[in-house]
Formats: structure tokens, C-alpha cells, sequence
């Protein structure tokens, strides 16, 4: 048994179709067909049922499939450690969170890539269910989220509070306001992130308990565009403390009274290698966090 067929079999079993592994592997369909045979006839027993319908593992491929991914994550393990061990001039970092903590994660990515030109940096911002779903599948060697973790296989760092504040343009007219209360902003209209991500939950969770009813005049699942709004002078909204260093004509306010804060965490497989890139980004994310809280 050869590593190939640990590598084309999680790529069937992954995909349930012979034609896509044999395309994420970069063989062909007749050489990935063969090499199954190989590890079947090894094994001494079929791992996967073939019909027209479709491919489905057997009760032993969905046994060895646990084995095999753990071999597998072994070696990508052994791999960055030797990436370690050579300076960090080569190897991967892949890193999940939230739309709305781009903000403190692009910085730390930067950060990272300046020192370490030959890393191959892979960013996801999804939600956070999925976030931690790809996370707990090993699909993720590091994420940004929030403690505690929804899945009881993920270990929380928490690193930073997440609190909710209004941004407006540089030019509106709570813009010189200490605070601003939530009577203020009975007739502005609101740009806001789309309904299902866990940042728009909370706002609507404080708008409910304040009794206030918001104008929505854009939703949108990209930070960037309700910035755009919002920096445009149409519209108001309503973020966890994003920090905002580079982007003009934007000023954050605190809300009165203040909504409840979020931990913000750090996000690690439970018992997972930690790669030192993912250890780099983390100890970037720390940093950042330390000095916004001074």
C-alpha cells in the first residue's frame, strides 16, 4: 500500500464520483479505477459499491475511511513540519472567519506574508457555522470566531470583546457625537450585513430589546459594500468594532445604551497539529487585539 491510494481513495470517498477524484487528483479516471482495484484487492474487500446510480462506500471503506484521513493528516502534519524546520520558506496556511472580522484578520494575514514570502495563504470568509463545520474536517488549520465554539471538537482562544458600534460618514451628523443613542437613529437609513450571518442576529437581538424598528435601505453579505454605503453618506450601520484605519470618511461611535459584547476567539482543531504558520497568523491576531484593547 502506497500513499497514491490513501490519496486517490479519500478523493472518491470524498467526492462519491470517479470522474471528479480522478479530476482533483490530476490522473485519469482508468488509472484512479485501477488503483482502487489495487487497495481493494490488498484490503481483500471492496470499499466502495458501484452502480449507476451512483458510488457509495461499503461498511469497510466508511472503517478505512477514518484510518486513512488520519494517515494523511499525519503527513501533511510531518510536511509542515519540515516547512518549519526550513524557515517557513514554503508551505500553506488556511484560514477561516466572519465577514465582519476581516478587518483585524487581513492585517495578520499581511503581516504574515511579508515575513514569509513562500507561504501559499488560502482566506475564507464564510459564515461561522461553516467556519467551524471546515474547521472540525480539517478543511481549515486555523479560524477566527467565537467562544465558546458551537462544536464540542473545536478548542476557543478568546483573544478580544466584540462589540457592536455605529459607523457613519465622516460628514454626517452624529459624526461629532460622543455617544449616540438609539432615539437618534429612529429616521436614518441603515445599511446592515444580510440576515443568517451571526453579526446581523446581534443587531437585530439589540434593535429588538431597544424597541427601534431600523430603515434597512441595503443588506449585503460583503463588508465592503455596506462600508460603501455607509462611506457614500446614504446610509448608517451597525458592526462589531471594525477597524477602519484605512478606509476614509468613516468615524465609530459607541451606541447607547451599549449592546452586549462577544468574545471573539481563536479557533482550533481539538488535538489537530498546530503548523507554525497557523501559530504565526494566531500570535499576529493577539498582537492586533493587544493593541487595540490599549
Amino acid at each position: 500500500m502506497e500513499l497514491r491510494h490513501l490519496r486517490y481513495f479519500s478523493a472518491v470517498a470524498d467526492t462519491l464520483h470517479f470522474g471528479r477524484a480522478a479530476r482533483r487528483v490530476h490522473v485519469s479516471q482508468p488509472t484512479l479505477s485501477q488503483q482502487i482495484r489495487q487497495l481493494e484487492e490488498e484490503l481483500g474487500t471492496p470499499l466502495f459499491e458501484r452502480a449507476r446510480a451512483g458510488v457509495r462506500l461499503t461498511q469497510a471503506g466508511e472503517m478505512f475511511r477514518t484510518y486513512a484521513s488520519r494517515a494523511l493528516e499525519d503527513v501533511n502534519a510531518g510536511v509542515s513540519a519540515v516547512g518549519a524546520l526550513r524557515g517557513l520558506t514554503t508551505g500553506a496556511l488556511r484560514v477561516g472567519y466572519p465577514p465582519s472580522m476581516r478587518g483585524i484578520v487581513v492585517p495578520a494575514l499581511a503581516a504574515v506574508l511579508r515575513k514569509h514570502r513562500g507561504l501559499a495563504l488560502s482566506a475564507e470568509e464564510v459564515v461561522v457555522r461553516r467556519l467551524e463545520r471546515r474547521l472540525a474536517d480539517g478543511k481549515l488549520d486555523v479560524g477566527l470566531g467565537y467562544a465558546p465554539a458551537r462544536l464540542a471538537d473545536l478548542d476557543a482562544e478568546p483573544v478580544f470583546d466584540s462589540r457592536l458600534t455605529l459607523v457613519v460618514a465622516r460628514g454626517h451628523a452624529l459624526a461629532g457625537a460622543e455617544s449616540v443613542g438609539v432615539k437618534q437613529l429612529v429616521e436614518e437609513p441603515f445599511a446592515l450585513l444580510s440576515r443568517g450571518l451571526r453579526v446581523r442576529a446581534r443587531v437585530d437581538a439589540y434593535f429588538a430589546a431597544m424597541r427601534l424598528a431600523p430603515r434597512v435601505a441595503l443588506e449585503s453579505n460583503a463588508v465592503g459594500t455596506v462600508l460603501a454605503i455607509v462611506r457614500a453618506g446614504l446610509a448608517v450601520t451597525v458592526l462589531p468594532e471594525p477597524r477602519l484605519g484605512d478606509a476614509e470618511r468613516l468615524v465609530v461611535k459607541r451606541l447607547s445604551p451599549a449592546p452586549r459584547s462577544e468574545l471573539a476567539a481563536l479557533l482550533w482543531r481539538k488535538g489537530a497539529v498546530r503548523t507554525p504558520a497557523a501559530e504565526l497568523f494566531a500570535a499576529e491576531v493577539r498582537a492586533r487585539a493587544k493593541e487595540d484593547a490599549g
